[in-house]
């Protein structure tokens, strides 16, 4: 993949002095967002109980087990980008050689239907999802559309920069809409993916927690011609806490 051409201090000076007045796009608090984030592991067992969301459940067989969902998305052999390498050398995901499904993007390579492919898996806290559509890239690129993106962008660091959230691991996922090529759609999600963990970093959240993965069109909800208020809901970034 290649690297992406950005002076990153200096597009934060200039965003952070354009910024800087402007209000925050609406959306829900910084705390609401920790609490999000948190998911299961912040509840907390006592007396055979979990405490969520303000309420003990009661249990017989004691707390209860943090819910689990797996995610996955196909790359070819060749085309693996580094940063999802290294986190399958640390066990952080899993990694499944098999065939691929259909003819699509993955990586810098397409994968034809039947060829060799790896599946990248994971498992998250669905209950920690957080999913914002607001975070606008200019067409083809991985520049923030607008300064409201920056925004969006600014309280997720200040969010994950939260002490209770110390020590949890998250995935930044990137989706596309299935508008223009599979293969050019999931390059492009995972450089802004990537992308967006770079500006987290530079905001101080340390990158170690933070794995980017693009997952293209391969989620989108809706066809190539729907109008352009659908399409924008699959422009997305879904962030979740990684179960280890």
């Amino acid at each position: 993949m290649k690297p992406i051409q950005l002076n990153l201090t200096r597009a934060l000076l200039v965003l952070g002095s354009v910024f800087l007045c402007a209000p925050l796009a609406a959306q829900e608090s910084t705390e609401e967002l920790v609490n999000k984030l948190r998911g299961t592991a912040g509840a907390t067992g006592t007396e055979g109980g979990m405490k969520t969301r303000g309420f003990k459940t009661r249990s017989l067989s004691g707390p209860a087990a943090p819910a689990t969902e797996t995610r996955s998305v196909i790359f070819s052999p060749r085309g693996i980008p580094k940063a999802i390498e290294a986190a399958a050398e640390e066990n952080k995901i899993a990694t499944t050689v098999t065939t691929a499904p259909s003819s699509s993007g993955a990586g810098e390579y397409s994968v034809s239907a039947g060829e060799k492919a790896v599946e990248i898996s994971y498992k998250v806290d669905p209950e920690s999802k957080v999913s914002r559509d607001n975070i606008l890239f200019q067409k083809g690129s991985t520049n923030f559309a607008d300064e409201a993106s920056f925004q969006v962008v600014q309280q997720l660091a200040q969010a994950l920069k939260d002490p209770s959230l110390s020590g949890l691991q998250y995935v930044i996922e990137g989706h596309a809409s299935a508008e223009g090529s599979a293969y050019s759609n999931q390059i492009l999600s995972q450089q802004r993916s990537e992308y967006i963990v770079t500006v987290l970093a530079s905001l101080g959240v340390d990158s170690k927690r933070l794995l980017p993965v693009g997952f293209g069109e391969t989620q989108a909800q809706f066809p190539d011609y729907s109008e352009q208020y659908l399409l924008k809901q699959d422009r997305r970034v879904v962030i979740y806490r990684l179960n280890q």
